[in-house]
């Protein structure tokens, strides 16, 4: 059968997490380092305003060759930590021996200088705000992280020496690194057990979510009902009504409502309504 190209239905740089959505009770919280009869609920608004995103990309060909471009339920460890800074600006650097020289190079307007590195995926932005919190809370020039560093942007340029190895510091358990295969394996768990719970909360019915992968950037309507032993990737939409028995792989593709398949390979397509994909076909660049 001959395939033909189709302009599927998905937006550019789509992503069918409302990680809005998830972070927003952050926002509602008290501040983590005063009692809260002290003072109200913490606005958030400043550190959007007022703080540079810096994420340092590294390679570490230790743990994996293809370090750089591997990606955890769909993107790349250093998308996933952009995303925890995703109202601030933001800028990406290459790792280099003296890291904090080449920061202090960085011609910005911003007040503070906040330093990430992408081998920390699990960082979010909900763990941004706490660790934002408490170095206003302390009125302090500079915070060691357990990975990366936060620094005023004047005591940065008027202190030359200044290293980020310094004493002490503020450590979050979402800073986990990617330093070794097994670390990977459970980031990738992780990751993928908050998407799936997120489709969940949405009103998504997946049996055997432990066996059910769904990339991030993937839409899946309520209604939808998923068995175990399923996998979604890229930008794939599945409408509502739909029927995922097992065994599918669904790549970049869109089903439209009530569709129902079985064991099937569906790749660049789109399924018409109420169709029914048979177990062992293989659908790619088809609109049917």
């Amino acid at each position: 059968m001959e395939t033909t190209e189709i302009g599927l239905e998905i937006a550019e740089n789509q992503i069918g997490i409302d990680f809005d959505n998830l972070d927003k009770e952050c926002a509602e919280e008290e501040s983590i380092t005063l009692p809260q009869s002290l003072i109200k609920p913490v606005n958030f608004d400043w550190i959007n305003n007022e703080v540079l995103f810096v994420v340092v990309r590294t390679n570490r060909t230790d743990v994996c060759p293809c370090f750089a471009s591997l990606k955890l339920c769909g993107k790349t460890m250093t998308d996933w930590v952009l995303m925890a800074g995703a109202q601030c600006q933001k800028i990406v650097i290459d790792d280099c021996e003296d890291i904090m020289s080449k920061i202090r190079t960085i011609d910005t307007d911003k007040k503070i200088i906040a330093v990430f590195y992408n081998d920390t995926p699990l960082f979010d932005r909900n763990a941004f705000y706490r660790i934002m919190d408490y170095f206003s809370c302390r009125s302090i020039n500079f915070l060691q992280l357990a990975r990366g560093v936060i620094v005023k942007t004047e005591f940065l340029r008027n202190n030359p020496s200044f290293m980020s190895s310094a004493t002490g510091g503020y450590d979050d358990e979402s800073l986990l690194v990617a330093d070794s295969s097994k670390t990977l394996s459970l980031m990738h768990k992780l990751l993928n057990k908050k998407i799936v719970n997120y489709h969940m909360e949405n009103g998504v019915v997946i049996f055997g979510e432990n066996t059910v992968f769904i990339d991030a950037d993937c839409e899946i309507e309520s209604g939808v009902v998923i068995y175990p032993n399923n996998i979604i990737e890229g930008q794939s939409v599945i409408s509502s009504g739909c029927v995922l028995e097992s065994g599918n792989l669904i790549i970049n593709s869109i089903l439209s409502p009530m569709v129902k398949t079985e064991g099937a390979y569906i790749e660049n397509s789109k399924i018409g309504q109420n169709l029914t994909i048979k177990v062992g076909e293989k659908i790619i660049n088809e609109e049917r």
